[in-house]
């Protein structure tokens, strides 16, 4: 095809500029509909996993708020018996900072010692809850960057050992 064949050139009509103004408020709410929606999908897909120590939360920024009886060892230095129950546990793990805090309660039969890990003090390091007796207070025997790695344990009602361990360290 050639020019010739096109014809002589036609001058169109300058377009109305409230639809140009429309056109680029519905484009833009477009875009902030499908960004809300991946940001919303994203929460919940990752916030789901993020709590529990299945998903993300020793693997991200998000803190733990279930521990199991590994983590708390772990993060304790203690070594428990099996059938140990873990009552209550949170574990916050960043680049310069851990704060940890647990409370198990040891089975009818089984036996922890603290002293490998700790050294036993008389000053209450740990808020203990109501209902636990013959409480005695540890301070973990070796740790780097400041802050106070504490446990107490104690005898609940029932007469089982229990033990929290409440340890908050800088380690910048």
């Amino acid at each position: 095809m050639t020019f010739e064949e096109l014809g002589p050139a036609e001058e169109l009509p300058p377009e109305d500029e409230r639809r140009q103004g429309l056109r680029l408020a519905a484009s833009l709410v477009g875009i902030g509909l499908v960004i809300g929606l991946l940001v919303a999908v994203g929460a919940i897909v990752l916030g789901g996993f993020a709590q529990t120590e299945d998903g993300l939360c020793r693997v991200t920024l998000a803190p733990c708020s279930e521990l199991s009886l590994t983590s708390v060892e772990s993060l304790s230095d203690v070594d428990l018996p099996d059938g140990t129950e873990v009552v209550s546990g949170y574990a916050l793990e960043l680049a310069d900072l851990l704060d940890f805090r647990a409370h198990v309660v040891l089975p009818a039969d089984g036996e922890s010692s603290l002293t490998q890990s700790y050294t036993q003090v008389d000053e209450p390091l740990v808020d203990v809850p109501d209902g636990i007796e013959q409480v005695t207070y540890w301070v973990k025997n070796e740790y780097s960057g400041s802050g106070t790695p504490a446990a107490a344990r104690g005898i609940d009602g029932a007469g089982r050992v229990v033990i929290l361990f409440d340890i908050r360290l800088d380690l910048s």
